[in-house]
């Protein structure tokens, strides 16, 4: 197939092109940052002339663009985007009735959702990784003596609009959330915030929005489901870094300032391609507290940390039961404090440790690789 792909910068995008090119199709890649994804000419009237310059099969890209969607619907050309990140925003939705599309989501409850409201098209297909790229890694001393620790976390701490959301509400309202919030923080593998928002709830926050004068924001089910998880997630990761800090040599790797304390030792950012992978494998445990709307996916940050050999210590998520065994290829925690004291153990135990860093390894080199997942993709067109 002749392909068009579409890129601003994604994580996956070189492993996807290296596997499309070993699998004997043939790729142009045009790249552009937008300032504003939902209108562009300018970049409209580049990827017009693209499509006309060549006889493309499709139109490819790692998360959805609702311009480029648009486009290829006006020239009848399939467009396949493969999501690494979960949930979507509300308003691509706006493009996802397209018969070109194919639109593809690492987490199968958020595609059940889409297909349930008449989206077809939509397919849940986990992520993949190019093991093949990570062993060929070679890694200076000093990166790895940089990188060793017991307890790493790469990622941001989600800081949420949810006080600022409440600011004006009543003490009930208040106080209703907060229990949504504590009781959803206690409980892994099930998100029902979504069914505790009621529709005399949203009333009620907007209701609140406009006594104080503010008529130009209306909140919905989605946009407060997110606030509030987002809000627990930066409690649990907080929570996790200072408790792991305290006891154990740990890292915090992100791009974002913080004000968690001296005991956490923050290293800013990370390259994803030549850095992340040292991170990964010479960490003895790497954390993955996942943000708490993926409901059952499971992220690229915790098949990358199998795929380099690391250890993973991550949230219970339902699809990672489906292909990994808890204390043989991966460590699960079903609570903050199942977490802190599994870390005890597994840092005490080198040999285990490392078993279970191949076994995990091995479980992503067979069932996670993108000659799979890209054949599964074309297959839909």
């Amino acid at each position: 197939m002749n392909i068009l792909f579409y890129d601003m910068g994604s994580y996956t995008y070189q492993d996807t092109l290296y596997y499309l090119k070993q699998l004997g199709h043939t790729c142009k890649t045009l790249y552009y940052h937008f300032p504003n994804k939902f209108h562009d000419d300018f970049f409209c009237d580049r990827f017009e002339k693209q499509l006309q310059s060549d006889s493309y099969d499709a139109v490819m890209s790692i998360n959805f663009f609702p311009l480029v969607a648009t486009l290829c619907h006006a020239h009848q050309i399939p467009y396949l985007a493969w999501c690494y990140d979960s949930p979507l925003e509300e308003k691509l939705e706006e493009c996802f009735s397209y018969d070109t599309n194919r639109i593809f989501l690492f987490d199968r409850i958020e595609a059940e959702h889409y297909q349930s409201l008449g989206y077809s098209r939509v397919y849940h297909l986990p992520l993949a990784v190019n093991t093949d790229r990570l062993d060929r890694l070679q890694f200076s001393p000093a990166q790895m003596q940089k990188h060793r620790c017991d307890v790493s976390f790469i990622g941001h701490l989600y800081e949420s609009p949810l006080q600022v959301l409440l600011y004006s509400a009543d003490d009930y309202i208040k106080g209703y959330i907060e229990g949504i919030l504590q009781a959803q923080l206690r409980v892994y593998g099930y998100y029902f915030i979504d069914e505790l928002i009621t529709d005399e709830l949203l009333d009620s926050v907007n209701q609140s929005f406009r006594k104080i004068g503010q008529t130009s924001l209306t909140l919905n089910r989605r946009g407060l489901s997110f606030a509030i998880a987002s809000e627990i997630t930066n409690l649990e990761r907080c929570f996790l870094l200072e408790q792991m800090g305290e006891l154990f040599n740990t890292h915090f790797y992100t791009t974002k300032p913080h004000s968690l304390s001296d005991h956490v030792i923050s290293l800013g950012p990370v390259k994803y391609m030549e850095e992340m992978p040292c991170v990964f494998r010479y960490s003895k445990l790497n954390l993955n507290p996942t943000l708490k709307s993926i409901q059952s996916g499971i992220p690229l940050r915790a098949l990358d940390i199998m795929g380099a050999k690391g250890v993973l210590l991550s949230n219970f998520q339902p699809e990672l039961v489906e292909y990994f065994e808890d204390g043989q290829d991966l460590i699960l925690y079903s609570s903050m404090e199942e977490a802190v004291e599994k870390a005890a153990y597994y840092l005490e135990h080198d040999d285990i440790r490392e078993q279970i860093a191949q076994n995990g390894y091995e479980k992503i080199k067979e069932y996670f690789t993108y000659p799979d997942r890209i054949q599964k993709m074309l297959a839909t067109i």
